[in-house]
């Protein structure tokens, strides 16, 4: 009984054997050709003919027109009072490129270190007044600007709200009302806005100013008893920084 059972697995197994190397033989005598065309080169590449950025952009800024209310803040006014309001009217030519125009009127008055120099803490008796108010002080500023909007992105607060963003640059140069004179003035700025809705943001920008403008300090103002003009006082070189916050509203594209 056993000698038949394991004849009839010898026979079997020489079954198998035969038919896996009759396949083996047949494949290595066949040979699979493509055209040369269709076989892939050694390196292949990406395309970046038309490269997308952002994909489903849901706050367009190409041939708008955005304007806004601020209110800014000198953050190295030493003498005058540093608060000012303001507005800016940009266009934005593309989704990158614009034109921006900023223009501000600066709150009247002394700051607060200032006014605490009238008098001057223990110059009496009899005691002495600074009288930094009968200096120069910061009137208006007007700038026209290059706007670069660099970075758009989102920001999910929750599974169901989504804030858009923009990071932009400013480049720009204007005139600085100092007292009774204005003199030019070169800027350059960076700013964020965050879109609440399509057309409604809330922004901020913090801006650079270098100019050549009146010192307060230049002569004794302690004597005086009115406004000393702009040029009773000698020249020097400014660089103050800005602050902007407020609100703007970009109208349709046409």
């Amino acid at each position: 009984m056993c000698r038949r059972i394991l004849h009839c697995w010898a026979r079997i197994g020489l079954v198998v054997f035969v038919q896996t190397a009759f396949v083996f033989s047949k494949a290595e005598a066949e040979t699979i050709t493509f055209p040369t065309d269709e076989l892939a080169t050694e390196s292949v590449l990406p395309v970046f003919d038309q490269p997308t950025s952002v994909r489903n952009r849901s706050v367009s800024l190409s041939r708008r027109i955005e304007f806004g209310l601020l209110m800014g803040y000198a953050l190295t006014e030493p003498f005058y009072n540093p608060l000012q309001v303001g507005g800016t009217l940009s266009y934005h030519i593309n989704e990158e490129h614009g034109i921006n125009l900023y223009g501000a009127t600066f709150l009247q008055g002394l700051s607060n270190e200032a006014a605490q120099l009238n008098p001057i803490p223990n110059s009496g008796p009899p005691p002495t007044f600074a009288n930094l108010q009968y200096g120069p002080s910061p009137k208006y500023l007007f700038l026209a600007n290059w706007q670069y909007s660099a970075f758009y992105g989102k920001l999910s607060f929750t599974k169901d709200y989504v804030m858009n963003l923009h990071l932009f640059g400013l480049l720009g140069a204007g005139m600085y009302g100092i007292g009774d004179s204005s003199v030019p003035v070169i800027s350059v700025g960076l700013g964020q806005k965050f879109h609440l809705t399509p057309s409604l943001s809330f922004r901020f920008d913090l801006r650079a100013l270098a100019y050549q403008g009146p010192d307060p300090t230049s002569i004794r103002l302690d004597t005086q008893t009115s406004v000393q003009p702009s040029s009773a006082f000698s020249q020097k070189f400014f660089l103050e920084g800005l602050l902007n916050l407020g609100v703007s509203y970009t109208l349709p594209a046409f």
